[in-house]
């Protein structure tokens, strides 16, 4: 009995034992999977440290420096702080995100559209400022100009300089207003000849020796001289020169006839005493009378006359004089004189008596002396409105060197002011011998440097003309301003202004529009473009230059550079226009894809100069892209492999307590095995004794 339970106590521990080397290998085996777990986790880790990628360095649109990974995107991203960059494929085309694919297409080739799609306008609010445009003058729709209609006026602006309208008008005009003066410089001889006509017995005619224009007045009374001189241009004679038969013959205006009449009836029939001149003798004679300089300061009650400052006061007479009575300039000493001041005498009663005498010697080294009175004016209320200044002539000599001027000056006012193209059809519907034995005057002979005859001059003007009329009016209205040029017409304005139509007016824009709106003409269509352009011109000349800026609505702050991002988006519109290509969002958030493709030559970078040019660009030249370790990468792998790491010693711990565990239990297994294993030795050996005793 005793010997079967050593027997089984045996087989216990062997059993026990035979489990402990397995558990042991076990055991051992984990260890050796914990060193490759190990081996594996340094290896990621050593990778990530050693696992380069490509990063670009640029600016946010707030000016803030930022690092990350080399994409598309980051690539192309505006900052107005960024240099531009672009990637090229082997096509030569410019890669551009999806959404900028679709707004160059939506945009049709207009840059404005496209930069309006990024929300970049480039306005002004000088038209906001100016709001509608209004001319009661001219004739609809230039009228009233709406601020957008004038701001669209002003962008198109250069369309309309270099616009064929524009062109031919210029043209046109240049070669009308040539011709027109080409006839005029060719008739002026024929007027002169005609004003001053040699049968009959002229008054007026040009001396033979001085080759001035002088009156052949034999009345011997300086009052009896300007009678003469009146009815020479103004009185009912045949004279060619008498205004009147100027004016209805249509050779001048009515407005020029005002001219002369207004100056000669400014010499007036005169008898008194001759002012400042210490003479009680009266005289018979002649004063001219014109406006004199007369200026007033309310605020301090102070009239300026020539060189003479008169104080009054509240009861409007003089109080104060100040002036030097005695003037000398260029030889001529002015004298004045006047009433004595002591606050009685009226300001109208101080003019009326204010005068001056002017002294000077002539060439024989005699005295002559121009007398000159004032006389005060008064305006509709009862004020005195100003002085007329009387230059007084006795001396019926005098007198006629007065008038001999003035016939001069009459003269040439009206051969600067004639209605040349009348006079001309005057001369050639005249019988030519006529005008040769009458005036002097031969049509057919050559004129000028051209060595052209009046006729051709003429010809050529009515041409020109024509054509230039055609650029202006509309074909009903061409009629009306052919007779209202041959009759010197006359129009008043909504200003109240009178206007004579003339050749030189009608090559002024704004006399044409007023022109139009009163006579309700029509213009040609092509002048439309003429009209908007002399607009803007007048717009500019009135308000200054309109000044423009970017405006980028996206950026309601207004923290931004809108004129950087405007060049921005024009360089890459500019790019666009020669070869795009748009690629995949996915790709252009790729970092992995960049880098590939960089690498392998299946794209190429870009970037834009100084100037606005693409210039190809070696990525690898480029100082804003960097090779660096991916730091994110190698934290984590970090954190792994110390998890990791911590993992394998934690479970390589437990596996040597484990294993020394199994070993001191197979220790104590071993001895009891030893021990029962000698016991049952000695038992049988002490029963094959036994039984062999027995």
């Amino acid at each position: 009995m005793g010997m079967a339970a050593s027997q089984a106590r045996l087989l216990t521990i062997t059993a026990r034992l035979a489990d402990n080397e397995l558990r042991s290998q076990t055991i051992n085996n984990a260890k050796m999977r914990l060193a490759t777990q190990s081996s594996q986790a340094s290896e990621n880790y050593i990778n990530a440290l050693n696992d380069a990628a490509l990063k670009f360095s640029n600016y946010d649109e707030a000016g803030n420096e930022q690092s990350q990974l080399l994409t598309f995107n980051s690539l192309m991203a505006y900052s107005s702080y960024n240099t531009q960059y672009g990637l090229v494929n082997s096509s030569g085309q410019l890669l551009v995100s999806e959404a900028e694919a679709k707004m160059f297409e939506d945009s049709k080739g207009n840059l404005n559209a496209y930069l309006k799609a990024h929300g970049l306008e480039y306005t002004t609010t000088y038209f906001d400022q100016i709001g509608t445009y209004e001319n009661a003058k001219y004739p609809e729709p230039f009228n009233s100009i709406e601020a957008e209609t004038l701001k669209s006026y002003y962008e198109q602006y250069n369309s309309y300089q270099n616009s064929t309208e524009v062109e031919q008008y210029k043209n046109n005009y240049s070669v009308f207003d040539n011709a027109n003066k080409e006839l005029i410089n060719a008739s002026k001889q024929a007027i002169t000849n005609y004003l001053l006509c040699n049968n009959n017995s002229p008054k007026i005619y040009v001396d033979s020796s001085s080759k001035e224009t002088i009156i052949n007045i034999t009345n011997a009374s300086a009052q009896g001289i300007i009678s003469d001189m009146k009815n020479a241009f103004t009185g009912s004679n045949n004279n060619t020169y008498n205004i009147e038969n100027l004016k209805n013959n249509k050779f001048i205006s009515q407005e020029i006839y005002d001219e002369i009449v207004n100056e000669l009836n400014s010499y007036q029939n005169w008898s008194g005493q001759l002012p400042n001149s210490g003479d009680s003798t009266y005289y018979s004679g002649v004063i001219y009378k014109a406006e004199s300089s007369f200026s007033y300061d309310a605020n301090n009650k102070k009239y300026t006359i020539d060189d003479l400052t008169i104080s009054v006061d509240d009861a409007g007479n003089v109080t104060e004089i100040k002036g030097a009575e005695t003037v000398t300039e260029d030889d001529i000493t002015y004298t004045y004189s006047y009433p004595a001041v002591d606050g009685t005498v009226s300001l109208k009663d101080f003019l009326n008596g204010l005068s001056y005498c002017a002294s000077s010697k002539d060439e024989s080294g005699n005295d002559v002396k121009y007398y000159y009175q004032y006389s005060a004016t008064t305006a509709p209320d009862g004020s005195v409105a100003g002085a007329n200044l009387g230059m007084i002539l006795t001396n019926p000599n005098d007198v006629k060197t007065e008038m001999n001027s003035l016939a001069e000056a009459i003269v040439e006012f009206i051969k600067s002011e004639a209605n040349y193209e009348n006079f001309a059809d005057f001369l050639l519907t005249t019988d030519p011998n006529d005008l040769k034995n009458t005036y002097g005057i031969d049509v057919n002979a050559n004129i000028g440097t051209s060595n052209k005859t009046l006729n051709s001059y003429l010809q050529e003007y009515k041409d020109a003309k024509s054509i230039f009329l055609d650029n202006i009016f509309d074909a009903s209205s061409i009629a009306t301003v052919e007779q209202d040029l041959k009759d010197g017409a006359q129009f008043t304005n909504a200003d109240g202004e009178t206007f004579v139509v003339t050749p030189e007016n009608l090559t002024d824009i704004d006399f044409v529009l007023q022109y139009i709106k009163v006579k309700g003409l029509k213009q040609s269509e092509s002048f439309n473009t003429v009209i908007k352009e002399y607009l803007v011109e007048d717009m500019i000349a009135n308000y200054g230059e309109p000044k423009y800026a970017w405006v980028d609505e996206n950026d309601t702050s207004n923290k931004g550079n809108a004129d950087a991002k405007a060049q921005w988006y024009t360089n890459l519109f500019n790019r666009m226009l020669k070869g795009y290509k748009a690629l995949e969002n996915g790709l252009a958030s790729s970092a992995e894809w960049i880098e590939y493709a960089l690498e392998n030559g299946i794209i190429s970078m870009e970037q834009v100069d100084k100037s606005y040019n693409w210039d190809g660009l070696d990525y690898k030249s480029c100082t804003k892209i960097t090779e660096e370790t991916v730091q994110d990468a190698v934290t984590k792998a970090e954190a792994e492999y110390n998890r990791a790491m911590n993992d394998i010693e934690a479970k390589d711990n437990i596996y040597d307590v484990e294993l020394k565990n199994i070993d001191t239990e197979h220790t104590s297994l071993q001895t009891e095995y030893e021990s029962i294993k000698s016991v049952i030795s000695k038992n049988i050996e002490r029963t094959f004794k036994f039984n062999q005793s027995a």
